[in-house]
């Protein structure tokens, strides 16, 4: 059995012991943590899986981290410029127009990433199941670790974060296997990455 399938396996066991009626659990936020390289695997897996989450009663919704950056980069008006400007700029000028197009600004608390995602982890629906794909695509925006922190106590429905990168230790992890390790993770939701 694959590392992948041992680990769906593992997340299954723990979403049935989920208490889907108690509202004051812990944040029911599992990162599901794979090497960068089974990426591609995980995707194609990602139907099947669906397909048995959906037989254990839960009502998946998938949604890409990518599509909604791409949305809130859309909605910034940034776009046309960028192209315009891109031939003349340096990559860190790019990718500082871009990270400031998805971070949330304290004068439009609707802008951002971080809002998007908050409504999204946020709706108490029965039996919904929220996955989470392209979180490499964070890169070199953010870390997966600052959208959790953005979303602490929100979670109201069991969200899965597919998690580019390896575990180091118990709670340790290294977002794409080669950013620093965050030791602070200190999160007993965290599924998979075992060496």
């Amino acid at each position: 059995m694959s590392s992948l399938e041992s680990s769906f396996l593992n997340l299954r066991s723990r979403l049935g012991a989920v208490d889907r009626l108690n509202p004051t659990s812990a944040d029911p936020l599992y990162p599901f943590v794979h090497r960068p390289e089974e990426t591609a695997e995980l995707m194609r897996a990602l139907p099947r899986w669906r397909a048995r989450l959906e037989e254990d009663g839960w009502r998946v919704h998938v949604q890409s981290i990518a599509e909604i950056m791409w949305q809130v980069i859309d909605a910034s008006g940034s776009w046309e410029t960028w192209l315009e400007e891109e031939p003349a700029g340096s990559t860190e000028d790019v990718i500082g127009a871009v990270r400031n197009a998805l971070s949330t600004k304290s004068d439009a608390l609707g802008s951002g990433i971080a809002p998007a995602i908050r409504d999204l982890v946020s709706r108490a629906e029965a039996n919904r199941l929220l996955l989470l794909t392209d979180a490499a695509l964070l890169h070199p925006f953010f870390r997966v670790r600052t959208l959790e922190a953005l979303v602490h106590d929100r979670v109201a429905s069991p969200t899965v974060i597919f998690y580019p990168g390896t575990k180091v230790g118990q709670f340790g992890l290294r977002f794409l296997g080669f950013y620093a390790e965050d030791p602070h993770y200190q999160h007993s939701g965290i599924i998979g990455g075992e060496a």
